[in-house]
């Protein structure tokens, strides 16, 4: 890593991932010093201005590439595994190993299903139950099916050689369907009111502080509202970095259209048996 270590931790990754630097632009004032004579520095929540900067340096990777990145790891996050099957306290997290992951309802309580292995004589047989099951016991669910994973596997093929036995017709379909889908994003644009929005909340907190300051006294009713603003000013910074995401995706539609035309026309969806990739990108398509 950069400071040595021989371990990659999955947050320094998830950091290098969503930072803006590496495609050329810079977001200041991520921190901020509280004491200059010790020069400690703490991450900033709304309690300075913070400023975005595009273009501020040469980029290391295009900003196609950094844009397409959040928009995978917001697509995952919406694929995330339900509260009601995580234990207390434990995160959420995504899993890319299998392509029918997050994809299988439950048909009697509505939670996803699971890949387990069972083990009996010796013999071991892949399959797929219901996680509210599997966690909290047949009392939460005893009616879901147990299904097979090489039965499943079958289904899902015969299901996608049905679909495109046509094949010239399969891929104008869905060529169709990419095109609606990011054709939303070409009359996106990017509000100046979150801006505005952003700094009103900064202001609020700043006089909150001073305020504050003059009673020389820390109340739980400060703490309550210093909360309520931060969390306020950190929903718009989220709802303004999506809105640029979407403009960014607007701007280079005509680009992602060239794209698709390119990839669709060296490549076919016939395939013999069950593909994880290629399942994976057609029914999340």
């Amino acid at each position: 890593t950069a400071t040595g270590q021989d371990k990659w931790h999955s947050t320094v990754i998830d950091k290098m991932l969503r930072n803006e630097k590496y495609m050329g632009d810079a977001l200041l004032q991520k921190t901020y010093t509280v004491d200059f004579m010790t020069k400690k520095k703490v991450k900033n929540t709304g309690i300075v201005p913070q400023y975005y900067v595009e273009d501020d340096h040469e980029a290391i990777i295009p900003k196609e590439l950094f844009y397409r990145v959040q928009e995978e790891m917001m697509r995952r996050a919406s694929l995330c595994k339900a509260a009601v099957t995580r234990k207390k306290n434990q995160r959420s997290r995504y899993s890319s190993t299998y392509a029918l992951t997050g994809m299988l309802i439950c048909g009697k309580c509505g939670q996803e299903y699971r890949r387990v292995t069972w083990a009996r004589n010796g013999k071991k047989k892949v399959v797929w139950r219901c996680s509210n099951r599997l966690t909290n016991g047949v009392k939460k669910c005893g009616e879901s099916e147990t299904l097979e994973e090489n039965t499943l596997n079958r289904a899902v093929m015969e299901a996608i050689h049905r679909i495109t036995s046509d094949d010239m017709e399969f891929m104008e379909n869905f060529r169709q369907n990419i095109i609606h889908v990011i054709g939303n994003y070409s009359t996106a644009k990017e509000s100046e009111e979150y801006e505005e929005k952003i700094k009103e909340k900064q202001e609020e907190m700043v006089a909150l502080i001073a305020e504050n300051a003059k009673t020389g006294s820390y109340t739980p009713e400060f703490d309550e509202r210093y909360r309520t603003i931060a969390e306020e000013i950190n929903a718009l910074k989220e709802a303004q970095k999506t809105a640029r995401n979407e403009k960014w995706m607007a701007d280079s539609y005509e680009q992602r259209i060239q794209d698709i035309d390119h990839y669709l026309s060296t490549s076919t969806c016939q395939i013999p048996e069950f593909d994880n990739d290629l399942v994976r990108r057609l029914i999340s398509t």
